[in-house]
């Protein structure tokens, strides 16, 4: 999720354009404390690092699903305790991503199944799955593999096909001189791009820290799975309830590739935030609320 955008407000024509101007760490906002965080044994698997919180007794559970270069910490820290008033909240750190687990290939089959196995670990039910950008991509994987796990799902910022051309001229060179160059030559070409302006400070030393968990080999398998993706074919055989949060003025993923997304599914609802990409963390509140009102809206249809 986290990268570099641009704030400026722009329409949609349906193409994810490149954006270049830096993250200013002064519009981000993150909680000052996180709630508990675990390491949840999952056997044959390893050890997933998980974020919890407890909602209401008897509450249903929602299990959040962070974007690509970030962590349950970063795309969520001040969503999981407004979350928290009505549910459970469940968030781990995908795998290649922060404190997730080590990887050999980043595989949103993989990840789905790390997220099923979570679930089982934590003795959860079934779960209202939340995924963000890549977390989406993840989310729609999981809706396929693990449906008896699924109470519903809600998908921000995300779409059912992802338009970057990865196995493409120029992008293609890059992708292939990133996966030749050593990992300390990728690492520092993560850490500069990555790092914000203003993240000379306390807050931006740990968003940074953050960042250096990341397995830069599982970033770029990321990536190209993104740009390969299509769950437009069997996207739509899922029944459980969904509701879709569109950024209006996201560049990185259009909000035309976010409605067609709403369209391909059998249930859903639509919901708008006035922001790009990184609303988020840019806008917080909006976005909580929003967020908040989607998960209780496919909760109240959940058979």
């Amino acid at each position: 999720m986290f990268g570099r955008s641009r704030s400026k407000s722009v329409r949609s024509t349906g193409r994810e354009r490149p954006a270049f101007e830096r993250l200013d760490l002064a519009d981000l906002h993150f909680a000052d404390e996180m709630p508990e965080g675990r390491s949840v044994d999952l056997p044959g698997r390893g050890s997933a690092f998980v974020r919890m919180a407890s909602g209401p007794a008897g509450a249903p559970t929602v299990l959040l699903v962070h974007g690509l270069f970030a962590t349950a910490d970063l795309n969520w820290s001040t969503a999981i305790p407004e979350l928290a008033t009505r549910f459970n909240v469940i968030a781990p750190d995908l795998r290649g991503h922060g404190r997730g687990l080590p990887t050999r290939r980043f595989s949103g089959a993989e990840c789905a199944d790390d997220l099923a196995a979570i679930v089982r670990a934590l003795e959860a039910g079934r779960v209202i799955v939340v995924g963000y950008s890549l977390g989406g991509l993840v989310a729609q994987v999981f809706a396929r593999r693990h449906p008896e796990l699924l109470a519903g799902l809600v998908l921000c910022a995300t779409a059912s096909r992802f338009r970057i051309p990865t196995e493409k001229g120029l992008v293609r060179f890059v992708m292939k001189a990133a996966r030749r160059a050593p990992e300390r030559v990728r690492r520092a070409a993560m850490i500069t791009a990555m790092k914000p302006r203003s993240a000379d400070c306390e807050r931006g030393r740990w968003l940074m820290n953050q960042v250096r968990h990341h397995d830069t080999g599982a970033l770029l398998d990321a990536v190209a799975e993104l740009g390969g993706f299509d769950s437009g074919g069997w996207l739509g055989e899922t029944d459980r309830p969904s509701a879709v949060i569109v950024m209006t003025q996201d560049t990185t993923v259009s909000a035309e590739a976010q409605h067609d997304l709403a369209r391909a599914l059998r249930r859903c609802s639509v919901h708008e935030v006035e922001g790009d990409h990184f609303v988020c963390v840019k806008r917080p509140s909006e976005f909580n609320a929003v967020l908040v009102d989607a998960c209780a809206g496919v909760f109240a249809q959940v058979s």
